[in-house]
């Protein structure tokens, strides 16, 4: 919000000018201010995989992530009646996204690994700041049961996309080499990483080992919820 002069008695013109400048530069700093912190919260959507590559060294592979995986879950009835009302719904943005079908799940798999994992959305995750490495996620799967803030080991995150799913794993694959630094940082260095790219309907895995990125061939929709859940529980109970 920008700082507002008010003149309440006559002045000279050279105490307005004064004024006036101080309020210029008021304005100066809460600009920057806000751009700043813009800046901090998009740096993980700056990244692309080219940047990637630059930086770490990150290269991308196309793999069949889950090949020979039977593991699969009903949904509870809470998450069925959830998943039914999102999909009567209009759906128009990635938050109502988020809410209709990405949380809930999430939680589904939250609450039936309660003592294992903890869930965080929308939080902060610095990685490394000095390399653009932080900012928002969607959601984060930490092994750190009943944690109140986020703490490592990070295991596996997932961010909601509206649009093209494959635009949005190279902003995925920098967040999850974020959860890299930041789980060495906390002395919790774990060598494989997962995250996903969702619409909430449709969900694309990507898995981080050493320095590559491998990007699940297939899709998965919540058409077949036992087979996503159980891909998700996979996931947490490899840790």
């Amino acid at each position: 919000m920008r700082d507002i002069c008010v003149l309440s008695a006559p002045i000279s013109s050279l105490q307005q000018d004064k004024i006036c400048r101080f309020c210029a530069f008021s304005v100066y700093l809460s600009s920057n201010k806000t751009d700043k912190i813009t800046t901090e919260i998009m740096s993980y959507k700056k990244f692309n995989f080219e940047k990637l590559a630059q930086q770490f060294g990150i290269v991308q592979k196309k793999q069949h992530l889950f090949p020979h995986l039977k593991h699969e879950i009903e949904g509870s009835p809470v998450l069925l009646r959830m998943i039914e009302i999102g999909m009567a719904s209009p759906i128009t943005t990635e938050k109502a996204a988020s809410e209709a079908f990405v949380y809930p799940i999430m939680q589904e798999i939250k609450l039936r690994n309660v003592d294992k994992i903890e869930l965080f959305s929308g939080e902060n995750l610095d990685g490394d700041k000095s390399k653009e490495l932080n900012g928002e996620c969607d959601f984060i799967f930490a092994k750190a049961p009943y944690a109140v803030e986020l703490k490592a080991p990070i295991i596996t995150i997932v961010e909601a996309k509206q649009a093209n799913l494959d635009k949005a794993t190279a902003q995925a694959a920098a967040q999850m080499q974020g959860a890299r630094l930041f789980n060495q940082k906390k002395g919790t260095d774990i060598d494989t990483i997962y995250g996903a790219t969702t619409s909430g309907t449709e969900w694309l895995f990507l898995k981080l080992e050493g320095n590559v990125i491998y990007i699940d061939v297939e899709r998965y929709s919540i058409q077949k919820l036992p087979q996503l859940l159980g891909i998700l529980d996979y996931i947490v109970n490899l840790y």
